[in-house]
């Protein structure tokens, strides 16, 4: 695989490749509940683009508690969190799905001798992996990547994945540099992560943001959707 070509391509997931129909929140929700009594506790809050901790700790300041008490607590939160996530996904069949084109550009990718997959994601590791199997999408992203328990702000997970990714390269193979990544995400923080490292931003508006908005953020490349194989692919090789 030539150094000048070769692609280390980080997916986001929710609202990238896959849909959860809310399961993410209710699960959240139901966490905070049976911890510490607090209904609805997500309420008003926007998940868009934000890591896991950054969710609990906005929860805590609506409820008048600090920065470190939620960062304290936040391994309690997640260990109830994925515990729920997997409970109502075993019993709404259907619930999470992939977004049109996901699959296929992923089969695709994987046939890519250039083309290194992984997901850097603001969820927790145990919430994405439960996600990605429920959506069909399977294993595709466990060989490297970064999830919400490894940094607190999204920036934070691409030295991770980084590190993650040049741990399995072959011996005598030159590691995985930040210009030969390309982040594919739903958000403008997701291009925030590749302009705050120098990597290739390929936004999606198949999420909560529109283009419009998407576009403002100047990504590299900016989708509408990924059912377009071909256009999805030259977005994220180019």
């Amino acid at each position: 695989m030539s150094s000048m070509t070769r692609r280390l391509i980080l997916f986001d997931l929710d609202g990238t490749l896959l849909i959860s129909d809310g399961l993410g929140r209710r699960a959240l929700d139901e966490a905070f509940a049976a911890l510490y009594g607090w209904e609805t506790a997500c309420e008003g809050i926007s998940f868009s683009g934000m890591t896991d901790p950054l969710i609990v700790a906005e929860v805590f300041a609506k409820h008048g508690r600090d920065a470190q008490e939620a960062e304290r607590e936040e391994g309690r939160v997640f260990e109830h969190y994925v515990g729920r996530m997997r409970t109502l996904l075993a019993s709404r069949a259907g619930a999470v799905r992939a977004l049109p084109g996901a699959a296929a550009l992923l089969e695709r990718l994987a046939g890519e001798a250039r083309a290194f997959v992984g997901v850097l994601t603001g969820n927790v590791e145990g919430g994405a992996r439960a996600k990605l199997r429920a959506s069909g999408l399977g294993d595709a992203f466990y060989r490297a990547g970064a999830y919400g328990d490894d940094a607190r702000d999204r920036p934070g997970l691409l030295p991770v994945a980084l590190e993650r990714a040049n741990s399995l390269l072959e011996s005598g193979t030159s590691p995985w540099r930040p210009e030969e990544v390309v982040i594919v995400g739903d958000t403008p923080r997701d291009v925030g992560v590749a302009r705050a490292h120098g990597a290739r931003a390929v936004a999606v508006a198949t999420g909560w943001v529109s283009s419009e908005e998407l576009a403002s953020h100047r990504p590299d490349a900016l989708l509408d959707t990924l059912e377009c194989l071909e256009s999805a692919l030259h977005a994220v090789l180019a």
